[in-house]
């Protein structure tokens, strides 16, 4: 997927850990996923064996520079901060979590603990400008193997 360089992307986890059903997650999810209208979306039950219960999803939210945003003199680090603050509040997240890189181009908010989540069950926010944060160089990432290696 091709991005503008003046786009913040942003990768959102979210875990719904106390719902039974895949319908009550995606009932609880509808209004936040109307809301941010994410260019691509994946959901799925979480691994009985994994470290979360429940129903996952992750989302990929676009935000385009604002109109007037290099006229204006709004640095690349400026435009990153002011989307993943208002995406933190909007969560139910601290925006002052958000950690980012020494370029000032990407990023982390990291939920540490459980009960800081949102009623979202947002509990993770990379972004990364111009590029998906979990494809940097914008190559579909494609592993055969079984991923213990990864561990």
């Amino acid at each position: 997927m091709r991005f503008s360089p003046d786009d913040v992307v942003c990768r959102v986890s979210l875990n719904l850990g106390r719902v039974r059903t895949a319908e009550e997650a995606l009932h609880a999810w509808l209004p936040l996923v109307s809301e941010l209208r994410p260019t691509s979306m994946a959901f799925e039950a979480a691994d009985p064996d994994g470290v979360r219960r429940g129903f996952l999803a992750d989302l990929l939210v676009v935000f385009p520079a604002p109109e007037g945003a290099a006229r204006e003199g709004g640095t690349v680090r400026d435009r990153l901060l002011a989307a993943v603050d208002g995406l933190a509040r909007r969560l139910g997240l601290d925006p002052a979590g958000f950690e980012t890189d020494e370029d000032g181009v990407g990023g982390t908010l990291n939920v540490k603990d459980e009960h800081d989540g949102s009623s979202y069950g947002a509990y993770l926010i990379l972004a990364l400008t111009g590029a998906d944060p979990l494809r940097p160089e914008g190559e579909e990432m494609d592993y055969d193997g079984t991923g213990d290696d990864l561990l």
